[in-house]
């Protein structure tokens, strides 16, 4: 197990692409700084048992999953207060407007879509760990406000 003090990020990415997850980790682990730590889940409900044990200071998720996809993933870590508050980005392949609106509606702070460099996902996962809670609560009553 990795100490805290040898990262400055716990990041946890839930795919079901097993070369994914492994392209992801070494892009972000074989970074100096920021600093990462990553743990993976291969589905939703594996996600979700590692989210809500580890608390990370972020998730990044994908939509297309069996069983559990990475909305409902979202939706349940939003729902409950353990987890409502750790920032979530969905990385999906779903690329039209209505699924981006889905994710961010179900609660996530960002939407990115595959592919995307490391470079990027890096600066994604910066700003929403730098959101506050008032900041994410805000954002999704405007979202709200701009449905109705």
């Amino acid at each position: 197990m990795v100490s805290p003090q040898e990262y400055d990020y716990l990041i946890v990415i839930v795919d079901d692409n097993p070369e994914l997850l492994m392209s992801l980790t070494f892009a972000l682990t074989s970074r100096e700084s920021p600093r990462f730590h990553i743990q993976t889940a291969n589905n939703g409900i594996d996600g979700l048992e590692q989210v809500s044990l580890l608390q990370p200071h972020c998730v990044v998720i994908d939509v297309k999953m069996p069983g559990l996809d990475g909305t409902q993933l979202v939706r349940a870590l939003r729902g409950d207060p353990a987890t409502a508050t750790i920032p979530l980005i969905i990385l999906s392949a779903l690329v039209q407007e209505h699924d981006q609106q889905r994710g961010l509606y179900a609660g996530a702070d960002r939407y990115l879509m595959k592919p995307t460099t490391p470079d990027v996902l890096i600066s994604e996962i910066e700003q929403a760990i730098s959101l506050s809670a008032a900041d994410r609560a805000r954002r999704l009553q405007l979202l709200a406000e701009q449905e109705s």
